[in-house]
């Protein structure tokens, strides 16, 4: 007993309820796996994926007497192997039909068993878990395991992820589920010409055998004229100047992001033949994406009802034409930062049994607190206590502490931040917890951990402490001190939430620093850009921290080195920037000694933002060289442009 392994450290996300008190280690030739399910194309996905262990770890295939792993979906009678077996609480658990049950049978056997083949499929990703712990071509130790496990919040994703043939297997493996399908293409429209859109039908059909949504999507409405819609269908074009939708930092062509005329009936007949073109090619759920920004045609039959409920009214019209020849057609309604003033009227009148997602909304929902905000939205989240489904695309995986900002290209480990933030969805009874992934290349190298903080809690949501989860995942990534990246990952997981949801990017990005010290506003410790700095203690109580993650650090691969590096430079960044505000909000700086320590401030901040982008730049050629993405640009921008701004501005006109 007491050599035995610490199973949960190799599983990712931790099942709700498990107990192991013996394992067994044979040869893996002599273990045999079966599939006495369905047959369906999971099941036997399934077993495929845990027969692959064998070949590719242990040079055998996996039939052999002495062990066996099966797969059996619960029949009517609840018989497995001829012996009547307790699983009938499987019906009564939440999202049961992604639950499963191992347990053993006699001495030799193991039973993986579901009232669904997506069941089954979990099932076996646990025990693929747990055997690729210790298997190898001499031996395979087996954990004689008890679990019932089931998801808390049905439908667990990304948008934005690349390399989706290789990534989709990845995210399977976690028990993630949804993912928004970057190859869905809309052809160029012709007028009086049928319509026709293109998806990629194999790599779909080929996620769902691993339970996983690959959903293809009908863009925002707004960038329909890049498929030309507007040459064809003149009359579609949304009419006025309220109607352009793109005048903002993400679009540089943003008069080019016209909302539609939604009111003229042509555009239900386009939709409807988009929709009935992917269902052709079997695409049964689609994600519909209303215009992503404040617009409003200004004619009179759109302004007499608005932009957003007649764009949702096209969406379902065309769906409710589009079902009677495709009865198991199922859209969605993709919401962003638009729709606020009518989100009711869409709510209230659009079908109940078509999902709505949210997406860029944090800002919108934030509400100050301590020891964290809340986020809160009284509309949304009464129609998800009602049992409405509704999904939120905001869980924090990169460093944006507000999605409607530009995505800065920075590294950020904190399963803090992301259990904090999937806790409040589940909480909110939301049904679907999503992240936005920002890298096209380094994607995993950098947001591996986040993304699988969102794994672990959107399945068990009070399972792991956050140290618990790092130790898995450290396991993961064969780190050899998992117990030391654990103690950094706490430190450092604190430190960036406070730095990255501390009204960051933005307070950079747009401006909002800089204006804080032309307008000469007081700045207020424990709110905004400096809501976690409780005092001036504060800041040096973090910085002592950030010394800790940093002695830490220096342990482990460089790569985590050079990320808490940045997090510290940002705390001294803050701590200038407040000095500064509050000497110039408090003081007309008449006296000598008062302008000395201005001063002395203002070349700390730029000694700070030099840190600041050395400490990007040295992190960022790690990962490959010049050039890099505009947006890690932006982010040196950002840093650049607040320190010599502020500096300039003083100078001229307080120092003398």
């Amino acid at each position: 007993m007491n050599d035995l392994i610490d199973w949960k450290s190799y599983l990712l996300p931790l099942p709700k309820e498990i107990t192991i008190n013996r394992q067994i280690k044979i040869t893996p030739s002599d273990l045999a796996i079966y599939d006495e399910s369905d047959h369906s194309e999971q099941s036997q996905q399934a077993v495929k994926e845990l027969r692959q262990i064998f070949t590719e770890k242990a040079n055998c295939s996996p039939d052999g007497k002495s062990f066996t792993i099966k797969l059996a979906l619960l029949n009517e009678k609840n018989v497995i192997e001829g012996t009547n077996i307790h699983v009938e609480d499987l019906h009564e658990l939440p999202n049961r039909e992604q639950a499963y049950k191992i347990f053993p049978l006699k001495d030799n056997c193991l039973i993986i068993t579901a009232i669904k083949s997506t069941g089954l499929y979990y099932g076996a990703c646990t025990i693929r878990q747990l055997l690729l712990a210790t298997i190898c071509p001499s031996y395979v130790t087996i954990p004689i395991v008890n679990v019932r496990d089931w998801p808390d919040i049905p439908e667990r994703g990304l948008w934005n992820f690349p390399d989706e043939a290789q990534w989709i297997p990845w995210l399977a493996s976690k028990k993630m589920n949804y993912g928004k399908m970057a190859a869905t293409h809309l052809a160029p429209v012709e007028r009086n010409k049928e319509n026709s859109a293109t998806i990629d039908r194999e790599l779909m059909l080929e996620s769902q055998k691993m339970g996983f949504n690959y959903s293809p999507f009908i863009l925002h409405l707004n960038f329909l004229h890049s498929c030309g819609i507007y040459r064809a269908y003149p009359e579609l074009a949304g009419k006025g100047d309220g109607a352009l939708t793109g005048r903002y930092f993400a679009h540089k062509d943003g008069n080019q992001h016209r909302a539609p005329c939604a009111s003229q009936p042509i555009l239900v007949e386009i939709l409807a033949e988009w929709m009935t073109s992917i269902a052709n090619q079997d695409g049964l759920d689609i994600s519909c994406w209303l215009s992503e920004r404040p617009g409003q045609c200004e004619c009179l039959d759109c302004t007499s009802i608005g932009q957003f409920v007649l764009e949702a009214r096209a969406f379902v019209a065309a769906w409710k034409r589009v079902k009677k020849v495709f009865p198991k057609l199922q859209i969605r309604l993709f919401l962003s930062t638009t729709t606020l003033e009518r989100d009711w009227r869409v709510l209230d009148e659009t079908p109940s049994e078509i999902k709505i997602e949210r997406a860029c909304a944090m800002g919108l929902e934030r509400i100050a607190h301590k020891p964290r905000d809340l986020f809160v939205n009284p509309l949304y989240d009464n129609y998800a206590s009602k049992g409405r489904w509704i999904a939120s695309y905001d869980v924090p995986i990169g460093v944006n502490g507000d999605v409607d900002t530009p995505e800065f290209k920075l590294p950020e480990k904190s399963a803090h931040r992301v259990q904090n933030y999937v806790k409040q969805l589940y909480q909110r009874k939301y049904k679907g917890a999503y992240g936005m992934v920002a890298w096209h290349t380094f994607a995993k190298e950098t947001d591996d951990f986040n993304i699988s903080a969102l794994a672990e809690w959107s399945w068990n949501t009070n399972g792991r402490s956050v140290r618990e989860f790092a130790i898995a995942w450290g396991t993961s990534q064969g780190i050899e001190n998992t117990e030391l990246f654990a103690d950094w990952s706490e430190i450092i997981g604190e430190l960036s939430f406070d730095v990255f949801d501390s009204d960051f990017p933005i307070a950079y990005s747009q401006n909002k620093i800089i204006d804080l010290i032309k307008k000469r506003k007081r700045p207020y410790l424990g709110e905004d850009l400096f809501r976690y700095y409780e005092s001036t203690k504060s800041f040096e109580k973090k910085r002592n921290n950030f010394k800790k993650a940093q002695i830490l650090a220096s342990k482990l691969p460089p790569s985590y080195l050079l990320e808490t590096n940045i997090i510290g430079t940002y705390i001294d960044m803050a701590e200038s920037v407040w000095h500064i505000a509050d000497i110039l909000a408090t003081n007309n700086l008449e006296e000598q000694k008062d302008q000395e320590e201005m001063k002395s401030w203002i070349e700390k901040l730029k000694v700070n933002g030099e840190k600041n982008m050395h400490a990007i730049r040295t992190w960022r050629t790690s990962l490959g060289p010049e050039p890099w993405h505009n947006r890690v640009y932006d982010t040196l921008t950002a840093t650049k442009k607040t320190v010599d701004e502020i500096s300039s501005f003083i100078d001229e006109r307080y120092i003398f």
